[in-house]
């Protein structure tokens, strides 16, 4: 089988298992699959870029401020506004209306997708009981996976592919008696991915 946007490649994985032959590669192939929705579940948020730009829909925190998805370029970028709150988005914003945000696309030094964006002149973004009055038609995802993320699904990729010799959540190691397995990601791959976690939004 093929994998569909993982986090890491076959290779990565067989590399780190010391694993040349071909004999188990549609298992670990199913592994990697599984390993990258499971982080990026954890992490509400995915790590593979969208080649084309499309519009979504969503409601400003503030008159000045909208969260958003990440996205991954400003080459494509569209902001408009539903003002008459019909649905048509008629008010299309220039670069010189918003800032985005995080500046200069970092976080703690650390490259970084846009995830919101900031209104610094007259317009101001509608608000009226949850509506979503904003839309933001960009190319959605991260542009690369990130280095801790790509080493977080291979851990999490082998655990995946292990547990078939632990059916029951426990598998006999010589050297440490029974191994009990974890729910939820391998505890290195969480400590990895933890600071690209981002917190769901609270919808009153």
């Amino acid at each position: 089988m093929a994998i569909t946007n993982g986090l890491c490649s076959l290779s990565d994985v067989k590399q780190a298992l010391n694993v040349f032959d071909s004999v188990d590669d549609g298992r670990l192939e199913l592994a990697i699959e599984a390993a990258s929705r499971m982080i990026e579940a954890q992490c509400n948020r995915r790590f593979y870029k969208d080649a084309n730009a499309s519009a979504r829909i969503f409601v400003a925190q503030t008159p000045n401020l909208v969260f958003c998805d990440d996205f991954w370029t400003a080459t494509g970028l569209i902001i408009r506004t539903d003002t008459g709150m019909d649905g048509t988005f008629s008010q299309t914003w220039t670069s010189a209306d918003y800032q985005l945000e995080p500046l200069n696309q970092q976080v703690d030094g650390q490259s970084w997708t846009w995830t919101q964006v900031r209104a610094i002149e007259a317009l101001d973004f509608p608000m009226f009981y949850g509506q979503a009055l904003v839309q933001v038609t960009a190319k959605w995802g991260w542009p690369a996976v990130p280095s801790p993320v790509k080493q977080a699904a291979i851990i999490q990729a082998i655990t995946i592919f292990k547990s078939v010799e632990a059916p029951f959540g426990s598998l006999g190691v010589v050297e440490t008696g029974v191994l009990n397995l974890r729910k939820g990601l391998h505890p290195t791959a969480a400590l990895l991915v933890a600071p690209y976690r981002r917190e769901p939004e609270l919808v009153a």
